[in-house]
């Protein structure tokens, strides 16, 4: 099934890992601190069944970049594109397409390999591409209820049926969408793509094309809510089939979103946040959207929406304030660590929040006084 290939280990992890999860260790110790009677329930705070999707995701994808062919289609594309600006768009575009219905984070596992690839055979660092990928999924996910992990709760508050669910979030996705496009003819040249002199590899396809409906049936598995099951199957094939792929996936995004959910849950019991949220006056749709929005800055969009729609019922306030606020800060969605995670370089933090942060204020002013004024 699986072609047994050790040729090219990945890229060493990066030392500035222990400076991304520094802040969020230090924090669960601040809060173990002042509730260590919560730390018994620790286990129960994080969320198992996505930590298990993320790891198969990462498993798969990781054989799948492994096996090489990402690089032979790269080439194509650039053939095809040969301008940076139609290349980002492009990529934006594609983003924002498979985040709508296969999630955000699914998107990003397709799309980011994809683009490591293009930096193999471009004189360029891919590292904006990747920038802006990640702030499409976060755009393109907000128009569906399946597109990210707070629309779905949302959704099944709201108790809207798919088509109108979108219709509601359909004025926010286009502003969105149309403030990226700008962005991206703002922050990408139209300058040809200096690519000489590719030579042609050898890539795997007994190693691509089963990792590849893997990947299928493994998605398909996570809709049917078979999370745990999937999970299993991966890791047996992939250890009968592949073992090397265990050396090489990301374990550290996995012990990183396991302390972020800890701390996240633990943020959002205190009783000075929720003394804070009675303040608020939950009838008011303008100053819930602000609420969300600004939450999902500091405990990411995911938790924001939920401990949001606990004191309000304001549902088009949150869904577009949370997702809005899906841009920023790199802790505002999920989505940005992966993104930024599978880029395996220290400079890509840095400059995420170069356009992201712009990106964040100026699409949450717009949205704040064209449906909240």
């Amino acid at each position: 099934m699986f072609a047994r290939d050790d040729a090219g280990m990945k890229d060493s992890r990066l030392p500035s890992d222990v400076f991304l999860l520094l802040p969020f260790l230090i924090l669960l110790l601040f809060l173990t601190i002042v509730h260590p009677e919560k730390l018994i329930r620790y286990p129960i705070l994080v969320e198992w069944s996505t930590l298990a999707s993320l790891a198969g995701l990462l498993i798969i994808t990781t054989s799948i970049e492994e096996s090489g062919y990402f690089r032979a289609v790269a080439a194509k594309i650039l053939e095809r594109m040969g301008d940076e600006r139609k290349l980002a768009f492009y990529l934006v575009l594609l983003s924002c397409l498979l985040s709508s219905f296969l999630t955000n984070d699914i998107a990003l596992f397709i799309v980011v390999p994809l683009t490591l690839s293009l930096q193999e055979i471009m004189k360029k660092d891919v590292g904006k591409l990747i920038i802006f990928e990640a702030m499409a999924v976060n755009v393109g996910s907000l128009l569906t209820p399946i597109g990210n992990p707070q629309n779905l709760f949302l959704w099944h508050q709201w108790g809207l049926t798919f088509l109108k669910f979108i219709a509601e979030m359909l004025p926010l996705f286009l502003l969105l969408f149309i403030l990226l496009l700008a962005f991206v003819m703002m922050a990408f040249p139209s300058k040809k793509i200096d690519f000489h002199g590719v030579e042609e590899r050898k890539y795997s396809r007994r190693m691509f094309f089963p990792s590849l409906l893997l990947l299928a049936a493994y998605v398909f598995s996570l809709r049917m809510g078979w999370e745990y099951y999937a999970f299993a199957a991966v890791i047996l094939i992939y250890l009968s089939f592949s073992r090397r792929t265990f050396l090489e996936m990301d374990w550290f995004l996995l012990l990183l979103f396991l302390i972020m959910f800890i701390d996240f849950r633990l943020l959002t019991e205190m009783e000075a946040m929720r003394n804070i949220m009675e303040s608020i006056d939950a009838a008011n749709p303008s100053g819930i959207f602000v609420l969300s929005a600004s939450l999902s800055q500091m405990m990411s969009n995911v938790p924001a929406s939920i401990f949001v729609a606990e004191i309000s019922h304001q549902w088009k306030a949150i869904a577009y304030g949370v997702n809005v606020g899906g841009n920023g800060l790199v802790i505002a969605s999920l989505a940005n660590i992966i993104a930024l995670r599978l880029a395996r370089d220290a400079r890509t933090w840095l400059n995420f929040h170069k356009y992201s942060i712009p990106y964040f204020l100026i699409s949450s002013a717009m949205a704040y006084l064209i449906f909240f004024r």
